[in-house]
């Protein structure tokens, strides 16, 4: 190949810098900024609600409806689809 002829990579030299020389010297400060940094602690409160074996039931069957909605399924009976209904009161009434 005689005419092949070789490009010069004009500013090639660039990627190959070092973008942070100081890197080496602060790496102590940051782990240690980091590491010692207090962090907000948020307050958990938990709240105990009792059930019975038929709400637990229910609660299983609500779990595995919502974890499979593709699944073809008839709707409630009217009686069990109100006593969803009393359960998601009962939820909400405890979180409120």
């Amino acid at each position: 190949m005689p005419n092949f002829k070789r490009v010069s990579l004009v500013g090639s030299e660039e990627l190959f810098r070092p973008t942070r020389p100081q890197v080496i010297t602060d790496t102590d400060d940051v782990i240690r900024d980091a590491v010692d940094r207090p962090s907000a602690v948020k307050e958990v409160v938990l709240k105990t609600m009792n059930f019975t074996p038929e709400e637990i039931e229910l609660l299983l069957e609500a779990v595995q409806t919502a974890k499979y909605p593709d699944r073809p399924r008839a709707k409630p009976p009217l009686d069990k689809f109100d006593s969803l209904d009393a359960l998601r009161l009962k939820i909400q009434a405890v979180l409120e």
